[in-house]
């Protein structure tokens, strides 16, 4: 067949090209197939950057120069071209919790890989060496990974020679101070900017850099301490028309920032600003970003409501306000979004504002797929109308004052709803035992309501359960059977503070549970079957107030996770398993009232972030161990009372500078109390109000990202005064030593004087000898100080007289002598608080001071008229004019302080006022915590 002039030209094309090719064909074989080859000079640059790393967990097994591994694109994290066998891509990234990362340096070798396109080294450490200069030469590179890498030292100012780059990011390394962002405009392919988490405190060029980037479509700088924008960044510039994204959450913009987005406000389609410095109302001019889809403003401090051009954005499917200073009624912001945008809005969250009236109708809002009011003053009941939200996938309007019944008309017709949360209300659910849900929940807050008195049975049908909260909410039953057998899915269940009876044995956990609360129960039987929980993840276990029994497994070499472990309150005895010892995250630990015995295991001692330990009520035998003091830097919360343990004091316990509470009450101790107890830095330091909250914070794997945390508030009993007093939220501000009911002798170590904030000192029922410090009455925040029943000789200080706070004082059976210090606070204890002490006397003991005598009327001076003698006689009405306005003053202010110092059930009523004033910043918290939650789930799901 005679070839037309464009077939020949076809030919001959094909035979040019593969003339061409030739060279490379020399070194490819199967070219186009699944046998494609590298090229050799590559393959020996892989493996020349091989040797500089320490591949501890052979992620790099396949890299290697034996006959069977010579094809390196066969390799882990090598890509190859299947037409030229050349490396373009390098992905070597480690997993996010770093379990095997690679580490070493990074071999200039890679230069070799000429035709390198993209390059991810993220999630490995690399021991804050600085980047690499020569990655700065890879010419055709158009992607850079090195996310959380462990780099340091500066940013390379090469990276700016990348050309052709289109995304880098470089988020959440170790570099140092970052003076500017000039390398970046160089960048002028770069369509994706993501350096999340550096510092660039001191980088006020950001938004120019940004500026000179024609192509940009996404900015990431969250976390960054960023500056605010300065206005003159607004005129200068040609602004890109394509940036779509703009993520600048946790830093410190201002409202000008403002200013900088509307030049943006043709292209903009996602916007995040939480957590910043925004103030004021939210600008009107933002309903003009007609593109708008995202808007995230949470945790600022923007006030009022929200602009009535919001309704007008026809593309807005995601609204996010929470943790503001938003007020107004509910139905007011529906109603302002009631225009084109109730038909695109997908996500609206108002959660932790201050806005009240009751929930309105969102039926209206066809396309409402998740609804976050908690957390603010909402009022009445949950309307019919939300069963017509058919989309509907979250619902919560936790914490605030909503009453009623939510029945089956709520929630039959929810068939997408996966997140409900009614806690913190008075809501009762009434559902009919035989109802079957039209949903599968995976998370499932219900604590508070009204869910009892029995089981509820529909609960048997949420095998796809994985978040489930009913404590509190009136269950006095037995556990079903079908309830022991917990779906696989289920992580987090809290059923605590119900009525719940039954053995805890048969329960089968699932072994990847994260938290675990069943406290203050019936629960029965022994633990055994928490041993189950093998997948390692477990960081919160609550088995307190309970009837269980028997000793504890030894399992804790699962748990490696566990950040809380509460035990105490149970029939449990034997000894502490030495497993405790692989609980390296450990904070809180507490055993409490059981009948544990024995001596603590030396493994404890690796416990090294504990901060509160409460072992009191228990049969612990032994000495104090020294290795508390020595293991254990960051203990808070030291309680030992009511056990059995003998010896001295170890002095290593000084180490302790953290230590609030000590309480080694009730043993058999012996020997001096060390004279380094000055070393209680805490104890000596003031505190706000804040810092006396001793919490351990739990990182929650099943639903938060690794910044999140919850927090655990521990809670202790304290003596005072024989009367045992619980102690929560603000535990820490009592600065507390008990050595009660021990052998101690020696002296009471004057250096005690230097604990400036301390709150209570027992050291009664001892054989303690001398004087009392002088000193003491510089322990002005002292409320109890009980020093019976030992051998306390020669006077009172006068100092002790300064101790205004004081409230309860008990100086019987010492040895004291002399005149009780005069003053209008020690005369107001009673006198069986200084009885015992025979050589004592003065007010308020009955008995006078020697050369103290009541004068004879009689013998009295009087004029000669027969009158007492007075020469200011004329003075006479001023004198009592002062002595009854001193009166009314001495009676106004002791009539109401006077309660609140020396009556402690009005001064512990006094402050529990000011703890549940505090109990909505918690609320508060665990409200923004739920709000992170279910981003979690849905972008898992």
């Amino acid at each position: 067949m005679i070839m037309d002039r464009r077939s020949r030209r076809l030919l001959h094309a094909f035979l040019m090209l593969l003339l061409h090719l030739n060279p490379a064909l020399g070194f490819i074989a199967g070219v186009g197939d699944a046998n494609v080859r590298c090229i050799e000079r590559e393959r020996q640059a892989l493996l020349e950057f091989k040797k500089g790393l320490v591949d501890g967990y052979d992620i790099l097994s396949s890299w290697g120069s034996q006959d069977q591994k010579k094809n390196c694109c066969k390799w882990k994290g090598v890509h190859c071209s299947k037409h030229t066998g050349h490396v373009l891509e390098l992905d070597l990234r480690g997993d996010s919790e770093k379990t095997q990362p690679l580490r070493g340096k990074l071999s200039s070798s890679l230069l070799e890989l000429h035709h390198l396109s993209s390059l991810d080294l993220s999630y490995n450490d690399f021991n804050m060496s600085q980047i690499p200069e020569f990655i700065g030469s890879f010419n055709n590179l158009k992607h850079l990974y090195l996310l959380e890498a462990e780099f340091g030292g500066t940013i390379p100012y090469e990276l700016g020679n990348l050309s052709h780059l289109e995304s880098i990011d470089l988020s959440a390394n170790n570099f140092n101070n970052v003076a500017n962002l000039q390398w970046l405009s160089h960048l002028s392919s770069l369509k994706e900017l993501v350096l999340n988490s550096i510092n660039l405190s001191e980088a006020y060029d950001w938004a120019d850099v940004v500026n000179r980037l024609p192509y940009l479509t996404s900015l990431s700088l969250s976390s960054c301490d960023l500056p605010p924008i300065a206005p003159s960044t607004h005129t200068h510039f040609n602004y890109s028309k394509s940036l779509t994204t703009v993520a600048l959450s946790h830093n410190h913009q201002n409202s000008s920032i403002f200013g900088w987005l509307l030049n943006f406000n043709t292209s903009l389609v996602e916007i995040d600003l939480s957590s910043n410095q925004l103030k004021g109302s939210i600008p009107d001019a933002l309903g003009k970003m007609n593109s708008l889809e995202s808007l995230s403003f949470d945790e600022n401090q923007l006030e009022g409501s929200i602009p009535k051009s919001f309704g007008n954005i026809c593309t807005l499917s995601s609204l996010s306000l929470s943790n503001n200073r938003l007020s107004g009624q509910l139905v007011e912001f529906i109603n302002i979004l009631s225009g084109c945008a109730k038909d695109s809005l997908e996500m609206l969250d108002l959660s932790l504002n201050q806005i009240t009236g009751s929930l309105p109708d969102f039926s209206t809002f066809s396309s409402l797929k998740e609804i976050y009011v908690g957390t603010n003053n909402i009022t009445g009941i949950v309307p019919k109308g939300i069963g017509n939200l058919h989309q509907l996938e979250v619902f919560d309007v936790s914490n605030n004052s909503m009453h009623g019944v939510v029945a089956e008309v709520h929630l039959s017709n929810l068939s997408n709803l996966w997140f409900l949360d009614l806690s913190l209300n008075s809501l009762a659910l009434q559902l009919n035992k035989e109802w079957v849900p039209p949903f599968q929940l995976r998370v499932m807050y219900l604590s508070s309501c009204k869910l009892g008195p029995r089981f509820p049975s529909w609960l048997q049908t949420q095998w796809n359960i994985s978040i489930l909260d009913i404590s509190d909410t009136g269950i006095s039953d037995k556990i079903p059977k079908w309830f022991a057998e917990l779906p696989p899915t289920l992580q987090y269940l809290d059923v605590s503070f119900n009525q719940l009876e039954g053995q805890l044995s048969p329960f089968v956990f699932p072994p990847k549970m994260t938290v675990l609360s069943i406290a203050a129960n019936l629960f029965s039987g022994t633990i055994s079957s928490v041993c189950k929980i093998t997948g390692g993840v477990l960081h919160f276990l609550d088995l307190s107030r309970n009837l269980l029994s028997g000793e504890i497994p030894d399992c804790f070499m699962h748990w490696r996770k566990l950040v809380i472990l509460n035990l105490s309150g149970n029939n449990l005895s034997g000894k502490i398993p030495a497993s405790l010892g692989s609980l390296s995250r450990l904070q809180t630990l507490s055993l409490r009232n059981n009948s544990f015995s024995g001596d603590l295991p030396l493994s404890m001692k690796n416990c090294s972030l504990l901060k509160f330990v409460d072992l009191g009520n228990n049969g612990f035998s032994e000495q104090v161990p020294a290795w508390i003091g020595e293991g254990l830097p960051v203990l808070n919360i030291l309680i030992l009372s009511s056990n059995k343990l003998s010896g001295s004091i170890p002095f290593e316990l000084c180490w302790l500078k953290h230590l609030r509470i000590l309480d080694l009450s009730l043993n058999d101790i012996s020997g001096n109390i060390p004279q380094c107890f000055n070393n209680f830095t805490a104890m000596a330091q003031k505190g706000d109000f804040y810092s006396g909250i001793i919490d351990s914070n739990y990182t929650d794997s099943y639903a938060y990202d690794y910044e999140d945390v919850e927090e655990y508030v521990d809670d202790a009993t304290i003596v005072m005064k024989g009367r045992e007093l619980e102690y929560g939220k603000y535990l820490g501000l009592l600065k507390i030593i008990n050595l009660a009911h021990n052998n101690l002798t020696g002296k009471l170590p004057s250096e005690i004087s230097s604990l400036l904030e301390l709150v209570v000192l027992n050291i009664s029922k001892n054989n303690l000898i001398g004087e009392i410090p002088q000193m003491i009455g510089q322990l002005k925040q002292l409320q109890s100080l009980d020093m019976s029943r030992n051998q306390f000789s020669n006077e009172i200080p006068s100092s002790m007289s300064e101790l205004h706070f004081l409230s309860d004082l008990d100086l019987s059976y010492n040895n004291l002598s002399g005149k009780i210090p005069s003053g209008t606070q020690l005369q107001s204890f009673d006198a069986a608080d200084f009885t015992g002490n025979w050589a004592l006397c003065g007010p308020p003991l009955p008995n006078k001071c020697p050369g103290e005598e009541t004068p004879n009327q009689s013998d009295q001076p009087t004029d000669h008229d027969g009158n007492e003698d007075n020469e200011k006689d004329g003075d006479e009405f001023e004198k009592w004019f002062f002595a009854a306005a001193g009166f009314g003053f001495f009676i106004g202010f002791w009539g109401i302080c006077g309660p609140l110092l020396f009556k402690s059930s009005w001064r512990g009523a006094y402050f529990l006022f000011l703890d549940n004033m505090k109990d909505w910043l918690y609320a508060t918290k665990l409200a923004m915590c739920m709000k992170r939650l279910r981003w979690k789930f849905k972008n898992q799901g």
